[in-house]
């Protein structure tokens, strides 16, 4: 996370060795390469702190060694014979190696050079010599001078994509190898029509006024785009089928991992199984192979983060007394001083508001999306499948997160991003986020308004959600949809979101509209959302149809086609048992005992009346709910007798120069103070903290 700066300043330190990897032939491929053996450059990941780093290879026989240059000593030697290679889901650049219980993490610098490298990893382990030659993917040897190029590659590659749709609906799932070769064959051709493309643009951008041309270029690129999506859905296809196959193995993600625990988690996955301990699996960098892990076991969640066994359920199932309705509030009022009247925890979820809105980013990938497409209306349809997509999280939500104490805060990082948010204000309660990572920044608040209707409590936002994508320097305002709890005295409570909301590129001035439409009568058009999403002129471009429950689907007006944007990731098991936590939900309060010597005190995890919940403890969970608002309100008291006004920490209350709106700014002292470990001017929120989350 914080040594991103110094990962990016590595890369570019890197030899520009792309350039010398192609032939005169026009093939890519790597320059030392013959029959016995292939040797050259790959970045390897080594650890967090000095990230990724040129490291030399040399595949011979059925063994791979790497040193830091080609005359240094070696740092490291593979046995492939029973090693595992597999590609990344989500970067197109990388590449894992598995061998007994290590995991090796490695990148290319193209596609085309990642291809080849795995099928000479492969064929090497297969005991073969010779390179393949179906990754030799050309490139256009001569440049594209007509429409009757471009028409030449569109139906070149039409006819590769009916084909690998073809294969994809055949899912050889019961031969996995089989798979892994089509899925090989599929990012080889789908490299192909990205490299196809790159190399026509200018003479497209040369035929403007033909319009042919120009259409012919967008199908294209619309072309290349669906082939992605056919990969990615072939290779969720192979993995999930195995991950069935090897419930044991299943991994997902846990933001803070230390080398030993990583090793000690894939032990325990193998069940006492004794491995490999020959020295061809000595690694002298350390523990450099087990950090970082990029096997997709699990795709529920398809971004890529650390990777390590993690939570499948909370320790305790949730108390029967979950069904108690609001009259149960109103009993427990009877004869009790309505000021200091304590909200029964047995309505409540054991995680935060800090920690619920967190849970935008289980779909953090369709950021990602959004900050690498080159279609600006196609960005705007990623981040409104943002939006649409955290409210999936509300369904049978009926519980009420706990609401933070003044000051509290709460941190989730990944190796794609990082996440902070504090609780900055306590009447009215607001809680301030900021999450950033090398393509993207988004921020947010959570201050509403609050109406009761008599069946229904609304609460209404007041700040928008921000998104901004790096590479473009765009900006996108977001308004979100008013949320509701129904059926409040009388009926089957429900979680409904309902209202318009407003999407602007302030940058482009392209605006779209969503609709979340509000639940009917005998429950029709419930989760129901629709949109338009207009260019700058304001000619609607694309429309959206689904629902925030389930899944959205683009649709573009002029040619009808469609894809889908963004499907919810599969409920866990006895979802209902658990508070109906999606498996993302479930990591947000695990405490392990690194974490316990990393975060602050006021770290969220460390909320021993929220911890009680989670461990099913209801009577102790309502013991420390009372202490901490009591604590809360004589620190209010002792502030008001001083005259002394709350500053948040890590936030600055301003007002927002494009939307005029009551906003807070993130003032990055947070990491700073992290990777120092000073935490000494943190209030102790939770005072006698270390004797009640044992």
């Amino acid at each position: 996370f914080f040594f991103s700066s110094r990962r990016r300043h590595t890369r570019q330190r890197s030899v520009s060795w792309a350039r010398r990897c192609v032939q005169e032939t026009g093939t890519w491929g790597l320059q030392f390469m013959n029959t016995q053996k292939t040797e050259g450059y790959l970045l390897k990941w080594v650890n967090m702190w000095p990230g990724w780093q040129k490291r030399y290879f040399v595949v011979q026989d059925k063994f791979v060694i790497y040193k830091e240059t080609f005359e240094a000593p070696t740092k490291g030697t593979i046995n492939l014979e029973d090693a595992e290679i597999s590609m990344s889901p989500k970067n197109d650049l990388k590449m894992i190696i598995k061998y007994a219980r290590n995991t090796i993490k490695l990148k290319a610098k193209s596609v085309t050079e990642k291809l080849q490298w795995i099928d000479w990893l492969r064929q090497a382990k297969a005991g073969r010599t010779t390179a393949s030659t179906i990754l030799a993917v050309k490139s256009p040897s001569t440049p594209v001078k007509s429409v009757v190029d471009i028409e030449g590659h569109i139906s070149d590659l039409e006819a590769k994509n009916l084909e690998l749709t073809s294969i994809l609906n055949k899912r050889f799932l019961q031969d996995n190898n089989k798979m892994v070769g089509h899925l090989t064959h599929i990012f080889s051709i789908q490299t192909s029509m990205e490299e196809t493309l790159a190399s026509f643009v200018h003479e497209v951008q040369a035929l403007t006024k033909n319009e042919k041309a120009m259409k012919l270029a967008e199908k294209l690129e619309g072309l290349s785009n669906e082939l992605k999506t056919v990969a990615q859905e072939a290779l969720y296809s192979t993995c999930k089928h195995h991950n069935k196959s090897c419930p044991e193995k299943r991994l997902a993600a846990n933001p803070h991992i230390e080398p030993d625990e990583r090793k000690k988690s894939e032990e325990e996955a193998k069940d006492g199984s004794s491995g490999n301990n020959s020295l061809d699996s000595v690694d002298d960098e350390g523990f450099d192979t087990a950090n970082e892990e990029e096997i997709s076991k699990n795709l529920d969640d398809t971004v890529v983060k650390d990777l390590v066994e993690y939570r499948h359920c909370l320790p305790a199932k949730r108390s029967n007394l979950a069904k108690v309705s609001v009259w149960q509030i109103l009993k427990d009022m009877i004869g009790k001083d309505l000021t200091r009247f304590s909200l029964p925890v047995y309505f409540l979820e054991p995680i935060t508001m800090l920690q619920k809105v967190t849970e935008v980013l289980e779909y953090e990938n369709l950021l990602r999306q959004a900050a690498i497409n080159q279609d600006s209306l196609v960005r705007m349809a990623n981040v409104i499948g943002f939006l649409v997509a955290q409210y999936s999280s509300a369904e049978n939500r009926t519980k009420k997160p706990f609401n933070p104490i003044l000051g509290e805060t709460y941190e989730y990082v990944t190796s794609d991003y990082k996440f902070f948010s504090e609780q900055v204000s306590h009447h009215p309660p607001i809680s301030a986020c900021h999450c950033s990572s090398d393509l993207y920044e988004f921020w947010m608040h959570t201050n509403m308004t609050y109406s009761f209707w008599g069946k229904s409590l609304e609460a209404k936002p007041l700040g928008s959600l921000n998104v901004y994508l790096k590479r473009f320097n765009e900006r996108y305002v977001v308004t979100r949809p008013t949320s509701a709890a129904c059926n409040v005295l009388i009926g089957s409570l429900y979680i409904d979101n309902y209202g318009d909301c407003v999407i602007t590129n302030t940058r482009t001035g392209e605006k779209a509209t969503v609709k979340f439409k509000p639940r009917g009568w005998f429950g029709k058009n419930y989760g129901c959302v629709q949109g338009i999403i207009n260019n700058a002129a304001g000619t609607p471009i694309y429309e959206i149809n689904g629902t925030w429950i389930d899944q959205l689907v683009l649709k573009k007006i002029s040619t009808g086609e469609e894809k889908v944007l963004w499907k919810r990731n599969p409920k866990p098991e006895e979802w209902a048992n658990y508070y109906f936590f999606s498996e993302f939900t479930y990591q947000l309060n695990n405490l392990t005992e690194k974490l316990k010597k990393t975060l602050p005190h006021t770290d969220s995890r460390f909320r021993p009346d929220q911890r009680a919940l989670e461990n099913g403890d209801l009577k102790l969970a309502q013991t420390e709910k009372v202490r901490l608002e009591e604590l809360q309100r004589e620190a209010r008291k002792m502030k008001e007798k001083r005259k002394i006004q709350h500053e948040p920490i890590y936030f600055s209350e301003t007002t927002d120069e494009i939307t005029k709106e009551k906003t807070y700014r993130f003032n990055g002292k947070y990491w700073e103070d992290r990777e120092k470990h000073n935490w000494s001017h943190l209030p102790s929120i939770f005072s006698q903290l270390a004797t009640r989350i044992e």
